[in-house]
């Protein structure tokens, strides 16, 4: 043992000798900002690999050169001015539009003259039947038909709060009828969903989106304590789960779509980590119509145990009667392992009124996360 502790002291003191010897070379205030500068250096190496492993190597030195070339004198106030441009057009556009609009409440009652302003003002929209894909489901007049079915049963419930069951007992009844037959639409009922699908009804797509992310963060925030989540999705993918993204703090990945413009499996394989809470898949997605592989992201997610959410918003009301007529319409529900939520638009091809959406989960321990426990004294607000 003695022998030993020798040995160790004789080998420090030969080693701290030759360490000062080769140090004294150099001067001190050298030797003090090296380290520094060592950790700034890993610091931005860290940095940018992180931002190559996020974005791609294509966009990360395609943005390193737009920062670049506008920090050539001249470049960025030329930039700045032709967007100044467009931004003048705009507003020059509509400003004589918006002269005639009211901006003070009316010091009398405007009285029933109002309803045939509304209508004169109405009358000057675009003549859109039929001819605004994307933005209006329903075809046919106004006045006749489903349109003006759908304008009564409206009226009937324009005046009640949802919030309070007790009272409005007769809606609480349609919404959750509407859930219950879009679930089944989508597979509630088969066994392999588990039996356990239920849901909510919101205002749109983008706030099923949004519920839909909230709920599959905080549940896996309780079952694998995730922190720092992420969530991977394609370049196909809605602009809604950027948005949540910023709501929920939630890091997004953005992967490249495959040469048939469907999300992208090994691309999305690559980017899961130990943050990850939930991949997403788009049947159909909005920019291309194509549908994603959904069974084969449904087997990722599952086997690394994260969220999956199908977004249905567009095709939800299409590919269930599709698959029924015999069309080769791949898996897209319920019925699909892996598959923790749902969003379906029922104001696209369910023919509803503007401002009714579905968002589904896969059993009840999955939607408990999507409510704010909370004791209010405004609770109609």
């Amino acid at each position: 043992m003695d022998s030993f502790s020798s040995s160790f002291n004789s080998f420090l003191n030969h080693f701290r000798a030759s360490a000062n010897s080769f140090l004294s070379q150099f001067e001190p205030l050298a030797l003090l900002l090296a380290p520094l500068l060592t950790l700034l250096v890993a610091r931005f190496l860290q940095s940018f690999l992180s931002v190559i492993h996020e974005k791609g190597l294509k966009a990360t030195f395609l943005g390193f050169f737009m920062s670049f070339i506008k920090l050539i004198p001249g470049v960025k106030s030329y930039v700045d001015a032709e967007k100044q441009k467009v931004v003048d057009k705009l507003h020059s556009g509509s400003k004589s539009i918006r002269e005639k609009w009211r901006t003070d409440l009316p010091t009398t009652g405007l009285g029933v003259g109002v309803i045939d302003e509304m209508k004169d003002e109405k009358s000057k929209d675009v003549d859109w039947q039929g001819k605004c894909s994307g933005t209006v489901y329903i075809g046919g007049s106004e006045s006749e038909g489903h349109f003006s079915l759908i304008n009564e049963a409206c009226s009937m419930f324009a005046h009640t709060n949802p919030l309070h069951l007790d009272v409005f007992k007769s809606v609480a009844r349609f919404e959750a009828e509407v859930v219950a037959m879009t679930a089944a639409l989508l597979g509630s009922k088969e066994k392999a969903s588990g039996g356990q699908v239920c849901g909510n009804m919101t205002s749109g797509g983008t706030e099923s989106i949004l519920l839909a992310v909230k709920t599959s963060r905080d549940y896996m925030k309780m079952k694998k304590g995730i922190t720092k989540p992420e969530m991977i999705i394609a370049e196909s993918a809605h602009s809604a789960y950027d948005k949540a993204a910023q709501y929920f703090n939630i890091k997004l990945r953005r992967v490249p779509v495959d040469k048939e413009f469907q999300a992208d499996v090994k691309a999305i394989r690559q980017h899961i980590n130990r943050n990850t809470i939930l991949i997403v898949g788009s049947a159909p997605g909005f920019p291309h119509g194509i549908i994603d592989p959904i069974e084969e992201l449904g087997k990722l997610a599952y086997s690394y145990g994260v969220c999956f959410h199908v977004d249905l918003c567009l095709g939800g009301f299409v590919l269930p009667f599709a698959h029924k007529l015999g069309y080769p319409i791949p898996s897209f529900d319920f019925t699909v392992m892996g598959v923790t939520s749902i969003s379906v638009d029922v104001h696209k091809y369910g023919l509803a009124p503007k401002g009714t959406s579905v968002v589904l989960y896969r059993d009840h321990d999955i939607r408990k996360h999507s409510y704010l426990h909370h004791s209010s004294t405004c609770a109609s607000c």
